[in-house]
C-alpha cells in the first residue's frame, strides 16, 4: 500500500514540476503603435473672483466649525 502511495506522490510531483509556469512571459503588455506614450496634463484654469469668494466662505465656515469643537 505504501509503495503505491509513494508512486502516486512521485507521479504527482513530477507532473507538478513539468506543468509549472517555467516559460518566459512578459509582465506588461507590449506598447502598441499609435498610442500616446506620455500623459499630458491639461492646462489649469484660473479662478474667477466669485469662485474665490465662494471658496473663502467655505474655508471660513470649516475653520469656524473646527474651532467650536
Amino acid at each position: 500500500m505504501k509503495k503505491y502511495l509513494l508512486m502516486l506522490l512521485a507521479a504527482l510531483g513530477v507532473s507538478l514540476v513539468l506543468s509549472s509556469c517555467g516559460g518566459s512571459y512578459e509582465e506588461t503588455p507590449p506598447i502598441n503603435n499609435g498610442y500616446a506614450t506620455k500623459f499630458i496634463l491639461p492646462s489649469p484654469t484660473l479662478l474667477t473672483n466669485s469662485d474665490k469668494e465662494y471658496l473663502e466662505a467655505l474655508r471660513a465656515e470649516y475653520n469656524e466649525s473646527i474651532a467650536n469643537e
